[in-house]
């Protein structure tokens, strides 16, 4: 019935947008309707943004706001069109809190008419950790059909469902952590299919913008008929115009006669003997004799750097 997207890091608030858009793009299902998004910027302020229907491309009538997209702590939630209003009480969000989303149901009651997704915050409020507050929740109240997605602006991340949720067929989490950024991110879903990959696709969709967003880029030209040399691992070496002038890889010396190549998914750049970054994505060149003689069927190609420790 819902998806939860929940993410801390560098411009998280764009990161969840391209998630939302990618299960869009993909899945079927409860999907494409109403969007809650809820983001706290690096100085704490509360802004949301909602739409009853269209998604992601309901969600802004123009490019969305840059305090939404750099936001470090981003949460949203959607489903099918025209769910009951307020759609803001489907997150718990407090600055130097965090913010609670989930699917199912997180906004329900309970008998003594505590919404589900403040209990979670109130938790956070008084020094629980994200993960804990999920779990003591789930535990007092068990009888509910619903589940969270947490995180606080003390760095951490939770998910958990209620024992209804786990029964369902078509349910799928994620939670996934980014070394080179510090980002993470936690989803949750059901009734979207395909429904083992929704959650991941989601999770790593919303890893690979952040990581994309938070890395400058750096553009380095390749021309045919540099020798392939020898090396340790994958490398480009450039000079001061940021030319290629060497092209080393460990399989250098085991290539036929004429052979179609790849570098690798992990393509050092080196400059002045120093490594400056990594390529951002991977030549195909024909080979002969071990010269370059193509690159992407061109004589001369273009091709980006990730600077500094940051891999593809």
């Amino acid at each position: 019935m819902t998806i939860g997207i929940a993410a801390m890091g560098p411009r998280s608030g764009a990161g969840i947008l391209a998630g939302l858009r990618a299960v869009e793009a993909v899945g079927r299902g409860a999907i494409g309707g109403f969007v809650s998004l809820v983001v706290l910027t690096a100085d704490q302020k509360l802004m949301r943004a909602e739409t009853q229907n269209g998604g992601t491309r309901g969600l802004f009538t123009t490019s969305p706001p840059e305090e939404i997209l750099r936001a470090p702590y981003a949460a949203l939630i959607s489903s099918g069109p025209d769910r009951p209003s307020p759609l803001s009480q489907f997150i718990a969000a407090a600055p130097g809190i965090g913010i609670v989303t989930g699917h199912r149901f997180p906004h329900v009651s309970t008998e003594q008419g505590h919404a589900l997704n403040e209990l979670v915050l109130d938790a956070m409020r008084n020094g629980v950790a994200a993960q804990d507050a999920i779990d003591e929740l789930i535990a007092a109240h068990p009888g509910f059909d619903a589940g969270f997605v947490a995180l606080s602006t003390r760095g951490e991340v939770g998910l958990g469902n209620m024992p209804a949720v786990h029964r369902l067929l078509d349910q799928g989490a994620a939670i996934n952590h980014c070394t080179d950024t510090g980002a993470s991110v936690a989803t949750l879903h059901n009734a979207i299919q395909p429904s083992k990959a929704i959650a991941v696709l989601a999770s790593e969709v919303v890893l690979d913008e952040i990581r994309r967003c938070d890395t400058k880029v750096q553009t380095i030209t390749v021309v045919a008929g540099i020798e392939l040399s020898f090396g340790d691992e994958p490398e480009i070496h450039i000079n001061e115009k940021f030319m290629a002038t060497r092209v080393a890889h460990p399989q250098a010396h085991t290539l036929n006669a004429e052979t179609s190549f790849g570098m690798g998914d992990r393509v050092k750049v080196v400059q002045f003997g120093q490594s400056i970054g990594w390529l951002g994505q991977e030549p195909y060149m024909v080979v002969k004799r071990g010269v370059i003689a193509t690159l992407e069927g061109k004589l001369e190609i273009q091709l980006s750097v990730l600077l500094g420790d940051a891999a593809r």
